[in-house]
């Protein structure tokens, strides 16, 4: 049970991090989600920047795979993704939100282990956004999956969406909750979600808000130091080959899930005010690859994992 809620967790951050929220140091409430700002007290009548492009890349350190009940060999990863974020808006209330989200993994394959090479998944979001004043906003959206970028069916195109609200409390407390709906989970089709980011003051931030739920430190306007968790998901769909290459048939065309729920610390740096660079490491201590229709999984053991991402916006 307290496996399976861990999962849950994690289905619900990787949906907020492709959907909603970009990785970043701190959040402030905005028509397609949150954008970065200097830490404190922030007020909620602040625009984005039309334009966020993020570029994030990790490594996550050799573990042993473990698949049926047996130890095999070692396997690591090593993720690249990029993502652009922008709004059309409409008037005064209303806005449409878009997102365009490539994911990209590499991984030890492993003879006899459903492990596959690489994962590639492009995803596009969308939606509409209504800013009714400067305490709340609601959201609706929806976000069709690439499973794979190769030999693409009809099969291969996954929708998952939600609905969503955003309360700015006050200057320094806001609150985010909703439902969400991935009918290609691993997991749950329908999950509740919520999270806070609360300005303890000028320098901290507790953010529970996902994919990056932590405590950010802001010394000055260029620093800043962060310790949390974070999550790297991507749901795919494995080749019509792919089974048969490993003695595996029934994982030809497979749906999957990849996760990778880590712990650890960063730094993130402001060169100007519309670049920024972070840097994290730690430890990923839940790595798996979950096949949902066939009821089968392949688990990594601990390992560390080091990070480094791009932020640009203007």
């Amino acid at each position: 049970m307290k496996n399976n809620l861990t999962i849950l967790f994690a289905a619900v951050t990787a949906w907020l991090a492709t959907v909603v929220t970009p990785s970043v140091a701190t959040a402030q409430t905005t028509e397609y989600g949150m954008a970065a700002q200097p830490n404190g007290v922030r007020e909620p009548g602040m625009r984005p920047p039309l334009f966020d492009v993020t570029l994030e890349s990790s490594y996550t350190a050799t573990g042993k795979a473990k698949f049926r009940g047996a130890d095999s060999s070692d396997s690591d990863a090593y993720n690249l993704s990029f993502a652009l974020r922008t709004r059309a808006p409409l008037n005064e209330h209303w806005s449409i939100p878009l997102d365009l989200r490539s994911q990209n993994l590499y991984l030890g394959s492993l003879a006899g282990v459903p492990v596959p090479d690489n994962i590639h998944t492009l995803q596009f979001g969308t939606g509409l956004n209504y800013r009714l004043n400067d305490r709340w906003m609601f959201m609706a959206l929806v976000s069709p999956t690439l499973y794979k970028l190769s030999d693409v069916g009809g099969n291969d195109i996954g929708i998952s969406g939600g609905l969503m609200a955003m309360w700015n409390y006050s200057p320094s407390l806001k609150f985010t909750f909703g439902v969400m709906y991935s009918p290609d989970s691993a997991f749950f089709k329908v999950m509740p979600m919520a999270g806070l980011d609360w300005a303890i003051n000028d320098q901290l931030d507790l953010r529970l808000m996902f994919p990056q739920p932590g405590l950010i430190y802001t010394p000055n306007d260029h620093w800043s130091f962060r310790v949390g968790a974070d999550l790297n998901m991507a749901t795919f769909r494995t080749s019509d080959s792919f089974g048969t290459s490993i003695g595996l048939p029934q994982y030809n065309d497979a749906l999957g899930t990849y996760s990778d729920i880590r712990i650890g610390a960063g730094a993130g740096y402001r060169v100007s005010k519309n670049l920024s660079v972070e840097a994290d490491a730690g430890y990923s201590v839940h790595r798996q690859i979950n096949y949902t229709r066939i009821d089968e999984r392949v688990k990594f053991d601990p390992a560390p994992y080091a990070g480094l991402g791009l932020r640009l916006s203007f």
